[in-house]
C-alpha cells in the first residue's frame, strides 16, 4: 500500500470513527485525562436519587435528543436541552435519519434551550462533552447533578464529539456509543 493510500484509509477511519482529525484528538486528549484521575467526580453518582434523566449537548438538535428519545422508548423519564439553541427548533434531518435506521423516532423532537428547562430536584444531567459539565457547574452551582454520558460506555470516551455536519458513517459511530452508554445507565438507574 502506498504511503497516500494508508493516509486515505487513516483519515477515512477517523472520519467514520471520530468525526474529524479535531474529534480525534479531542477524545484521546479527554481520555488520557480520565486515565490521569480526571473526571472522577461525575462518576459518584447516587442512582438510586435519580427521577430524570436530563441530556444536554450544544444545539439540542442530535446526541441529546437522541439519548432523549431512546431513553423515553425504554421506558425511561427523560428530558434534553442544549446550552446553546433556541426555543422549538427541529432536530437535525441526519439526526433524524440515522435515529430512523434505530428504530428511535426524533421527528417531533424540538430544541430546548437549558434555560427554558424547569429543573427538578431528582434530575441527572447527562452531558456529552467535558465543557459542558463545567458550563453546568459554572453557571448552575452544585444545583446540578452532572455526568458525562460517555464514562459509562465502553471503552469510555468522556467526550462524544458532536456529528452535526458529518458523515452518515459518523452518526451511526456516534449513535451506537450513546446508545450503549444510555443502556448502561439505565441499568443503574432502575
Amino acid at each position: 500500500m502506498s504511503r497516500t493510500g494508508f493516509f486515505a484509509r487513516l483519515n477515512g477511519w477517523i472520519s467514520d470513527h471520530y468525526g474529524s482529525r479535531s474529534g480525534f484528538v479531542r477524545a484521546r486528549w479527554h481520555r488520557l485525562r480520565y486515565l490521569l484521575g480526571g473526571y472522577q467526580a461525575y462518576r459518584r453518582v447516587d442512582w438510586d436519587s435519580v427521577e430524570r434523566l436530563v441530556f444536554v449537548c450544544t444545539g439540542n438538535i442530535c446526541r441529546s435528543a437522541y439519548a432523549e428519545a431512546l431513553a423515553k422508548s425504554l421506558g425511561v423519564e427523560s428530558a434534553s436541552c442544549g446550552l446553546n439553541t433556541k426555543v422549538g427548533l427541529p432536530a437535525d434531518e441526519s439526526a433524524i435519519q440515522a435515529a430512523m435506521l434505530k428504530a428511535v423516532d426524533l421527528k417531533a423532537h424540538r430544541t430546548t434551550p437549558i434555560q427554558g428547562l424547569v429543573p427538578r430536584k431528582n434530575d441527572l444531567f447527562v452531558v456529552m462533552e467535558p465543557w459542558q459539565a463545567e458550563q453546568l457547574q459554572g453557571e448552575y452551582g452544585k444545583a446540578y447533578r452532572c455526568t458525562l454520558l460517555g464514562l459509562w460506555g465502553l471503552p469510555v470516551s468522556p467526550h462524544i464529539q458532536d456529528p452535526y455536519g458529518m458523515s452518515d458513517a459518523y452518526f451511526d459511530s456516534c449513535f451506537n456509543y450513546i446508545e450503549k452508554s444510555v443502556h448502561e445507565i439505565l441499568s443503574k438507574v432502575r
